[in-house]
């Protein structure tokens, strides 16, 4: 054992090294890893909440219990670490679950260290010199941003461990290094899919890249990337497949033409000295997804070897050089970075690519590949620069490299103290403060069978939504985990349509029926909590519809009844208007009276070529590319007069995502100015039928109006979008109806909300 300790001592060195570094920057969390939490907003705590409430209360592997009641969700979409949340439930742990999950995130960086110690051992860089850039390199990690709150995304040790099995694999012809690869591979599909990716890809290119250097390589390569990420590939998406009862889940979610990288990501920092200079002149930085910046002292290094090379080009030769193993490696890092950089699929004349694969659209935030990138030229940059001092035994290389560290500590320092901020573990009970300790007994004392909790929110099926605020999703997650019940809020990725459109419909207007409250387990007993934050109006209903039964200074509990907020006074108030409205007041609308003014498009004369499940009423329907902008209707002062209105329309929610913000834009008479006086988030109707969501925006005219646009503000995504059934009409006692049939289902059109004729049956 002595031994093995003298022999591999800097490899230990190194991990005492970065172990110091960590315990510097987090001795507080490592001292007491238990009672700390690196976030409490936004993805972090609903990261934290989703992994220990798996831990500790589901029995299942892939079921997740806390969030999306009556539905639930498979818990691979919650980021709640499925396999090590299942671990440490099955193992007894949970109530230590916090504390084992922070020391990994912060282990993993030492654990990093010494790997990417042997990766710079193995290309020859000497011992001191490998211990102090494997410990520089771990600690300026992008990895770093995602213990803010994509925890299965921080471990820093993936990529490197990686990177180091795969040169074992490279080294041998012993099928064992596939295997752990394979089976690496599959753990971390199970922690974080993206990651999981992140490094199939790394495989895949790599072995590709290696085959066109060799022809021997075609076949071992290929059986090669066929083991290490086909197979883990497979049985994670086949697991997925067998044990995700959700329907409709989204295939093409938002982000692949948004989060991609550029060089700006790489070599612009986001601390320390030179920030200081690019923040002065305005360098942007880019988006935080995208960051992975290699290091000032990189670039320096890079250049250094870039002059040597060009000094020495005409004795240089490039294909011996392009054939050695590092460079086989720099090469499928290049590509991975070409891909992190969307190109060359962000071009316009390459966007039919992403629309021919699907799958590709599966990678939402491209820039999280730079990882690789990061890794691989960070290690080259240092075997480069120890390459150049060996050969030239010129003692400036050294000094050139020792600045260079220091330099990256002044760099990783700012990141690891202004990015990471911990606060009380307020999972546990001891940590709880005596407002919520109240309304945490009063839930348990009341065995509820769930909570809805006000602000509400329900995202992302990225189609239709519901947000709320940051506070209520806080106090939501805490109040479901200490009293073990599950919430009817949810925050999850690319949930099911259906289940979502059921969720948002449970708060449209009472004469709508409420299909959410049928999928409720007969009898269970749903509680309304309500902290102080302001509510949607919608939500105000609800809480007048329900008995207060507690309060205190933070908090109000309501006793909410279902039948109650699903009952058919409403819509029978509806139909005995409908059969009142005998007038015929042109375009196939009828009202109570002759005396109504109202606006209505049915678009009948364009889009006659859509599908008729492109259409929701008529003929025809407006399509068009999402723009800046784009204008549905204008109208001047002599199509409407001063007053108060409202514009209802339809938006297709299977054409795109609704990621649009519905406008009434106002240009006035002398000023010759333009102001937006109504708007809508589309992706978070309250009112949907079928495959079609409804924009209701109420607005006033003054008469100092020229004239009235109905806009759509876009992305320019140049994606299509399909809007049909406008109508405007004054607000007031005046309604309008109309009668039709989509498919086999009658509806009465009441002042252009669709509903189902034979609704509360």
């Amino acid at each position: 054992m002595r031994n093995y300790f003298i022999k591999n001592k800097f490899l230990w060195l190194t991990f005492g090294g970065a172990f110091l570094v960590l315990f510097y920057f987090y001795h507080e969390v490592l001292l007491a890893p238990n009672s700390y939490l690196f976030s409490v907003a936004g993805d972090g705590i609903k990261n934290y909440y989703t992994y220990l409430y798996h831990a500790k209360f589901d029995s299942s592997f892939h079921e997740f219990s806390g969030m999306n009641y009556p539905y639930f969700e498979h818990v691979v979409y919650t980021d709640a670490h499925p396999l090590f949340s299942y671990l440490i439930g099955k193992l007894g742990l949970a109530n230590y679950g916090i504390g084992i999950l922070n020391s990994l995130m912060l282990l993993s960086y030492p654990i990093a260290s010494i790997f990417v110690f042997k990766i710079l051992r193995h290309y020859k860089v000497r011992d001191w010199w490998a211990l102090a850039a494997a410990i520089a390199i771990t600690f300026l990690s992008p990895q770093i941003y995602r213990m803010t709150g994509h925890f299965a995304m921080s471990y820093v040790f993936a990529i490197p461990i990686m990177w180091w099995l795969l040169i074992k694999s490279y080294h041998t012809k012993k099928w064992i290094w596939s295997g752990v690869i394979s089976l690496y591979m599959l753990a971390f599909f199970f922690t974080h899919p993206y990651l999981g990716i992140i490094m199939a890809f790394f495989s895949i290119v790599f072995w590709l890249v290696n085959m066109v250097k060799s022809r021997k390589e075609v076949l071992p390569g290929f059986t090669k990337i066929l083991v290490q990420t086909v197979v883990p590939l497979l049985l994670f998406q086949g697991y997925i497949s067998m044990t995700d009862m959700h329907l409709d889940r989204l295939s093409n979610p938002a982000g692949f033409f948004h989060f991609y990288a550029n060089w700006n990501s790489l070599i612009i920092p986001h601390n320390g000295p030179i920030y200081e200079l690019t923040s002065l002149i305005g360098v942007n930085n880019g988006a935080w997804e995208t960051w992975s910046y290699l290091g000032f002292p990189t670039l320096v290094f890079t250049l250094v070897i870039g002059i040597h090379l060009y000094r020495i080009r005409k004795v240089f030769h490039l294909k011996t050089f392009l054939k050695k193993e590092l460079s086989l490696f720099i090469i499928a890092a290049y590509l991975i970075l070409l891909f992190s950089f969307c190109f060359p699929l962000k071009f316009d004349w390459m966007r039919w690519v992403t629309d021919l694969f699907g799958p590709l659209k599966q990678f939402r935030i491209l820039g999280r590949f730079t990882w690789v990138f990061f890794y691989v030229f960070t290690v080259a940059a240092v075997v480069g620069i120890h390459h150049l001092y060996q050969k030239l035994k010129n003692e400036s290389y050294t000094i050139l490299f020792f600045s260079g560290i220091i330099f990256f500590v002044l760099e990783f320092a700012p990141a690891h103290y202004t990015h990471m901020t911990i606060s009380d573990n307020k999972f546990l009970p001891e940590k709880v403060d005596a407002n919520m300790n109240a309304v945490i007994d009063y839930v348990n004392q009341e065995d509820y069978d769930a909570i809805l909790f006000l602000p509400f929110e329900h995202m992302s099926s990225e189609n239709i939504m519901l947000l709320g605020q940051p506070k209520a999703n806080y106090d939501a997650f805490l109040l479901s985990y200490h009293t073990n019940t599950p919430l009817v809020n949810s925050i999850s990725s690319r949930m099911s349509l259906s289940e979502a459109i059921k969720v948002n419909n449970y708060f449209s207007p009472a004469f709508i029926e409420k299909e959410l409250t049928y999928d409720f387990p007969e009898g269970d007993r749903i509680v309304i909590v309500k902290n102080r934050d302001l509510v949607k109006p919608t939500e105000l209903v609800m809480i007048w519809e329900s008995e207060q039964v507690f309060e205190n200074e933070e908090f109000i509990i309501l006793d909410f009844d279902q039948k109650k907020w699903n009952r058919r006074t409403a819509f029978d108030k509806v139909i005995a208007k409908e059969k009142l409205a005998i007038h015929d007041v042109g375009q196939g609308w009828r009202s109570d009276t002759t005396d109504v003014w109202f606006y209505y498009e049915s678009y009948d004369t364009v889009g006659l070529d859509l599908t008729p499940e492109q259409k929701l009423g008529g003929d025809g329907a407006f399509r068009d590319l999402k723009n800046s902008w784009n204008t549905l209707l204008s109208l001047d002062q002599s199509d409407i007069q001063p007053g108060d209105y409202v514009i209802r329309y339809w938006y297709y929610l299977r054409e795109d995502r609704p990621n649009q913000l519905a406008v009434m834009e106002a240009k006035y008479v002398q000023e010759d100015s333009s102001a937006w006086i109504a708007q809508f988030d589309i992706k978070q109707s309250t009112m949907i039928a079928k495959d079609w969501c409804m924009v209701e925006m109420y607005f006033t005219i003054s008469p100092d109006v020229e004239t009235l646009n109905v806009l759509i503000t876009g992305n320019s995504s140049q994606k299509p979008f399909v809007v049909d059934e406008l109508l405007i009409q004054k607000q007031g006692p005046d309604h309008l109806f109309r009668k039709v049939t989509k498919g086999e289902m009658p509806y009465v059109i009441y002042d252009n909300y669709w509903i189902k004729e034979r609704s509360f049956e």
